[in-house]
């Protein structure tokens, strides 16, 4: 069963590669009831930052994604293996079959017993941490904490445990605020907190809400930042308070998603005390409406 870490991971697979093409999440794979990870056919008139990346250069044809926080073994492995032969079994079934994918496994340790089991060999020409299995396969795996230490695997070892997620998050924190991996991943990170806050914690909870504090606290920083820009614009009181809106509105989106547009019109019309009081009930609340009852 996947970890709300592998959830987290998945959404930011699908941020990232939205803009290249369609990225489908949970595939069904016949004859067993079995899925995929995610699924992303190319869109060749699309362009993105991403495509420069190594998530992008894994993605300029169709491929599928298995996503592990906690590392596999051999028997998962060959698990996903199987899921991806019989993926390309039913597409190459259809009438009109679509591109078949490549399967990346993308995983946070080195799986050894599942590369030795698979005859696994480093992918040439790509960088370490990649490896490939034999071609008919169409398998490859990506070990986020042996991945070199650049920005264009940054999106890739964020999926990574200990040291590799630490040094990861440090790097995305020395990122410009319109740097594409810091938009990508800073709002899934964001959401990723407030969603562990409110339901049982894991262990791998545990270390990714300690690592993120600080993307935590950046955040906030960056918010108040931006409603004191906007004071000085257009007064001080008006516009620190535009900003509290402003971040109020983030965060019941990255809790609840859309809002209904009643809760809008209450937030842009609260006052600063209105705003405090509902912020400290975001995480309790099972609605956006309780937040701002």
């Amino acid at each position: 069963m996947h970890t709300r870490y592998d959830q987290a991971f998945k959404q930011l697979l699908r941020a990232a590669l939205a803009p290249l093409g369609v990225f489908t999440p949970e595939v069904e794979v016949s004859p067993d009831p079995q899925r995929v990870d995610g699924w992303f056919v190319p869109d060749p008139a699309r362009s993105s930052s991403v495509g420069a990346s190594l998530l992008g250069r894994m993605s300029r044809s169709a491929c599928t994604f298995e996503v592990f926080s906690d590392t596999p073994d051999d028997t998962e492995i060959v698990s996903c293996v199987r899921k991806q032969l019989n993926l390309r079994h039913v597409l190459l079934g259809r009438e009109s079959p679509p591109p078949l994918p490549h399967l990346w496994v993308l995983s946070s340790g080195r799986p050894t017993k599942g590369l030795r089991a698979l005859a696994a060999r480093s992918k040439r020409a790509w960088p370490r941490g990649v490896y490939a299995f034999a071609p008919g396969l169409h398998t490859s795996v990506v070990v986020a904490s042996e991945l070199p230490e650049d920005r264009s695997t940054l999106l890739l070892r964020l999926m990574g445990r200990g040291r590799t997620l630490r040094r990861a998050i440090g790097e995305l924190k020395t990122l410009g605020a319109d740097d594409f991996e810091r938009c990508i991943a800073l709002p899934i990170l964001i959401r990723y907190r407030i969603e562990a806050a409110t339901a049982p914690v894991t262990p791998t909870d545990e270390e990714l809400l300690m690592n993120t504090q600080e993307i935590m606290d950046m955040w906030e920083r960056q918010a108040k930042e931006q409603g004191r820009q906007e004071g000085r614009q257009e007064g001080a009181q008006e516009g620190l308070l535009r900003g509290q809106r402003r971040t109020m509105l983030q965060l019941l989106r990255l809790r609840f998603g859309e809002l209904p547009q009643a809760v809008v019109a209450r937030i842009e019309a609260a006052d600063s005390a209105a705003l405090d009081q509902w912020t400290a009930r975001v995480l309790a609340a099972k609605t956006p409406e309780e937040v701002v009852a």
